[in-house]
């Protein structure tokens, strides 16, 4: 069994990413990464990025709309590793903004194949592995605008940037709800679950030029929900630390 703490990533492929920002600082802390994305060499360049900096990483293909390739590396990870210390459910589809009428349904499904529905693929199939870890924890990745309440001055759903509500933020808004059923079903276990947010974050030219702040910062939320002490709280929205309103 390894004797690290072990986590897995989905959707670090992006070497400008949260995911692989996220990677970094965890394995500052001494943690083993496993970095996943639906491409292998994207996998392994970013893993490799992180191997060039002194840190315990490697890759693997992991496309969370497959349930079949969901389940074996799974079964890859119990063989390699023999348990699972921190799930942490990165991998995100941003679609482009539609209207509620005009639009195709088939591109608003896909969106939540990924963002919703491959978050819980993940835990499913990931629990028995993070029951095999002395402190085992989810980190389901959110976003403020997905939050009804939200932090005061931030986006939210009632307050949507650039004046319309995304399909993001609808996938997002599901992430929240099941963030709170899978802390409330696996509590028993011992297994946190909670659904930290960035913020507006750098990942891209348009989050840059409105403002947004360097993924260093917007990582930190996502390590602070990994990192959280045996006993801690669940079924929380974090941000920078500190609880905000769902």
């Amino acid at each position: 069994m390894e004797s690290k703490q072990l986590v897995l990533i989905t959707g670090a492929a992006r070497k400008t990413g949260i995911g692989v920002e996220s990677a970094r600082q965890l394995g500052k802390l001494d943690y083993k990464i496993i970095i996943t994305a639906r491409e292998l060499d994207r996998a392994q360049e970013a893993a490799q990025l992180l191997v060039d900096e002194g840190l315990d990483a490697v890759a693997m293909a992991l496309d969370i709309t497959d349930e079949e390739q969901v389940k074996a590396v799974a079964a890859t990870v119990d063989q390699q590793y023999g348990k699972l210390d921190v799930l942490i459910n990165n991998a995100t589809q941003f679609p482009d903004q539609y209207h509620i009428v005009d639009t195709d349904m088939e591109k608003i499904i896909s969106s939540f194949n990924t963002n919703f529905f491959g978050a819980w693929r993940m835990i499913k199939y990931f629990t028995p592995l993070l029951k095999k870890s002395d402190n085992p924890r989810v980190v389901n990745c959110s976003s403020g605008s997905g939050s009804i309440q939200g932090e005061p001055g931030e986006y939210t759903l009632v307050n949507p940037w650039r004046d319309f509500i995304s399909v993001y933020s609808i996938t997002k808004l599901a992430m929240n709800g099941l963030t709170m059923k899978a802390a409330h079903d696996l509590a028993k276990e011992g297994i946190l679950v909670n659904a930290p947010i960035p913020g507006m974050t750098a990942t891209y030219d348009i989050l840059s030029n409105a403002g947004g702040r360097p993924v260093s910062e917007g990582a930190a939320s996502i390590v602070y929900a990994a990192t959280l002490p045996k006993g801690g709280p669940t079924g929380k929205h974090f941000k920078d630390g500190m609880e905000i309103g769902w």
